[in-house]
């Protein structure tokens, strides 16, 4: 089963996916955390990626094209979750042409909360996997976890969201006519979300 998660930034979709591959096996591919292993590299392609990072935008289409055509043709396990992968319609048309027969999740959250959670969350620097704001530690790995710079910046902040609603909304509006999008409501408890998760793609 391929999967998409998508929905706003601070919709809790990271935290669904470790919980899901944990439970089912599912392999993550996670964009943002491919570009920050890049930006890592030191390389110049690397601190191209980190001016744009840090200020808010998303990753240009030519060097983004190229960076997630590579990660999908190198991941061809049965079952894999996208995270992040369709934020725009260059991100869409590279997708289907590279990935058949997919379902997407939107995880729904008021744009006001979505703000609440962001500000407070917390990253592991090493494995880009994000966390909640009370927790200190990567409870796999026990890395320290920090504050991502994107994340501290208002202005960044209010950028994502707006390209959330003008560039990826629209490409969930296609997929929706498609049938292929299934709607969670995001505003609950982790475990009400994974029990309607699991219900809605049939996985229990």
């Amino acid at each position: 089963m391929k999967i998409v998660f998508t929905g706003i930034q601070g919709c809790g979709k990271g935290t669904q996916a470790r919980i899901l591959a944990e439970k089912y096996g599912f392999k993550i591919l996670e964009l943002g955390t491919e570009f920050r292993n890049i930006v890592k590299s030191g390389t110049e392609l690397g601190n191209k990626i980190k001016a744009v990072i840090e200020q808010g935008h998303q990753v240009p289409e030519d060097l983004g094209k190229e960076l997630m055509q590579s990660v999908i043709l190198e991941n061809t396990d049965e079952n894999i979750i996208y995270d992040g992968f369709i934020r725009n319609q260059w991100n869409l048309e590279l997708f289907n042409s590279l990935v058949k027969d997919y379902k997407v999740v939107l995880f729904e959250l008021d744009l006001n909360k979505a703000k609440k959670r962001l500000y407070g969350r917390v990253y592991d620097p090493e494995t880009g996997e994000t966390f909640p704001g009370d927790i200190s530690f990567n409870p796999k790995t026990g890395n320290k976890l920090i504050k991502r710079e994107d994340d501290k910046n208002i202005d960044s902040v209010k950028r994502r969201f707006n390209e959330f609603v003008e560039k990826t909304l629209p490409t969930i509006e296609i997929q929706q006519k498609q049938g292929i999008v299934y709607e969670i409501n995001a505003d609950q408890e982790i475990e009400k979300v994974t029990e309607e998760l699991e219900r809605k793609l049939g996985l229990k």
